[in-house]
This record gives C-alpha cells, structure tokens and sequence, in this order.
C-alpha cells in the first residue's frame, strides 16, 4: 500500500454541505449509469487518503464495473435533480462525508459504506470498518507468543464502543483475557497507561493499542507508551503500521485493495437481495518491527510480513 492513513484515521464529520453535494452528484449520476453494476461515491481529499480511496476503488473494479463519482463544490449540480422511477444501481460511499449523506439515499437505493471506523445509520448501514477484526489481531498475537493470556486495551466508548462485544467474543474464542478499560481523553488514558505497564506481567500481559488519536498521543502518549513496554519486556501491537515504524510489535493493517473487492462482494450480495451487515475489516497486511521482535526474542521469518520495519 503507497499510503495509509495515519493512525486508522477515517474521514470523520464533513460538513452538512458536502453531505448534500454528494446527494445531489448522486441523484444526477446515477441517471447517467448505463452497464456499469455499482456506483462509487468518493469526496474529494488530500493525500495521502486520496491514494487510499485511490486503491479501494481499484479493488472495487476487480470484483466488478463501476462508476465513479466524486463531489466537490466545483461540480455541485445547480439543474433540476432526476428523480426517475428507473432501478437504482448498487452504491457503495467511501468515507464519513459520503457516508453522511448515505442515509438520505439508503431510502431509495441500496448502500454500502466504506472507508469509515464506526457504523452509522439507525439500523447501521451495511458495508466494512477500517478497523481490523480483533480476532485476526489476537491470532497473529499467540502465533508470535502462545505464553499470552491477557489483553488490555483502552478505548473511547464514543468511537469504540461498538467493537466492544466483539472484541471480547474473539478474546473468549482463542481463552483470552481482555481487559477493556474505557477512557474518555489523552490525559486520563496516558495515567491509564502507564498503571497497565507499571503492573504488566511480560511472560503473560499484551497491550493493544487505539487508533483513536482522542485518545493516543501519537507525539506524546505514544513514545513514553512504548519506552516503559521495552524496558519491560511487554508485546505491544496495533491495527496502524504507523504504530509498528514507531517500536510496536506488529500491527495489522488494511489491504485497500482487498477490502475494496470486499465491498465489491458485499454490494453485489446487497443487490441480488442478500444478507448485509456492517463488518470488520478482514482483508489485512501485516508489518512487524524486525528490532523489538529481536529485542522481545521472537522468532519471525520476513517473508511472512507484508511490511518489516526498520527497513534495513
């Protein structure tokens, strides 16, 4: 992947306008799709998540032919809107400034989201988290370390809570423990921290960081975060390869390209009338710190990992 975004980060509160705009570029879109199976609606960003949506419509176009549309302000219609009684193509919305408006289109097309951490909508609406499934990260986890039992891991209930239960399933699956402990700000999360590792047993105790940048310090609570795990031995791991470039463990991070023909899969299912629901993402690649592997004394083979840093 050329480009990640940082930390997790997901393309969060547009603004009400731009939520408009990408219904309006829709409606009028959507007239104009002739052969093409699905719809893409993706916002105009910066880089690096432009080369990010870049690669998911890539993936997108493996599975299936799709149109893309992207709306700014520049191509905001000002003509009547059609509203044809014609069947509606599949859509999928990437990012939360297109997944604002997808509930004002849910009603009368069929939607899947993209390129968001938290489900939205009332049932939430269907698609793929950027946040990798707990399950693949604690598998990864016991095959560089069986002796571990327990996980601890802070999250911000407002952002994370909806991981919540199916954390601890995972957790359950494989005889973890997961210690989850909710935390509402930076500095109340930094002292949270510093307790965990202050008491961590390094034989048995992993931490699992959050990409909730409320919460993690990527200049402040994460570098006193990961000096008292090396002096104490503890396995740090994250779902960011960002967190890894900085002395984490591993982390598991998202295959754009894959979870792009994940999406693909799941709208094409939603069209023919089948079961959707709002997912984990499991379409993931792995990086590893070749250095604190060496320094923890775990084994790894390079060529198992996508991404091994430092670079030598």
């Amino acid at each position: 992947m050329s480009a990640m975004p940082r930390g997790g980060r997901n393309y969060e509160r547009g603004p009400p306008l731009a939520a408009r705009l990408i219904v309006a570029v829709f409606l009028v879109s959507h007239a104009a799709l002739a052969a093409a199976e699905l719809l893409v609606v993706v916002p105009e960003v910066r880089e690096p998540y432009r080369s990010v949506l870049a690669q998911i419509v890539d993936g997108i176009r493996t599975v299936a032919s799709a149109r893309v549309t992207q709306s700014t302000e520049k191509t905001a219609p000002n003509s009547r809107l059609n509203r044809s009684g014609s069947a509606a193509p599949v859509t999928i919305v990437l990012g939360s400034t297109a997944v604002s408006a997808a509930a004002q289109m849910s009603d009368r097309q069929s939607v899947i989201v993209g390129a968001v951490i938290m489900p939205t909508g009332e049932p939430p609406l269907p698609g793929i988290s950027l946040e990798p499934d707990p399950g693949r990260l604690f598998d990864q986890l016991v095959r560089l370390q069986p002796r571990v039992r327990t996980v601890h891991w802070l999250y911000r209930p407002a952002r994370s809570g909806w991981l919540l239960e199916r954390a601890q399933a995972a957790a359950d699956e494989r005889k973890l423990r997961l210690v989850a402990v909710a935390t509402l700000d930076a500095r109340s999360a930094a002292q949270r921290y510093q307790e965990i590792l202050a008491t961590a047993d390094s034989t048995t105790d992993a931490l699992w960081l959050s990409q909730d940048p409320a919460i993690l310090g990527e200049d402040s609570t994460l570098p006193d975060i990961l000096e008292r795990a090396w002096a104490k031995n503890v396995i740090v791991f994250s779902g960011s390869a960002q967190h890894v470039a900085r002395g984490a463990l591993f982390a598991l991070f998202p295959d754009n390209v894959g979870m792009g023909a994940d999406l693909a899969k799941m709208a094409l299912r939603s069209g023919k009338g089948g079961a959707t629901k709002f997912e984990l993402n499991r379409s993931l690649r792995r990086a590893i710190n070749r250095r604190t592997a060496e320094h923890l004394r775990i084994a790894m083979e390079p060529g198992d990992y996508d991404l091994v840093l430092p670079v030598r």
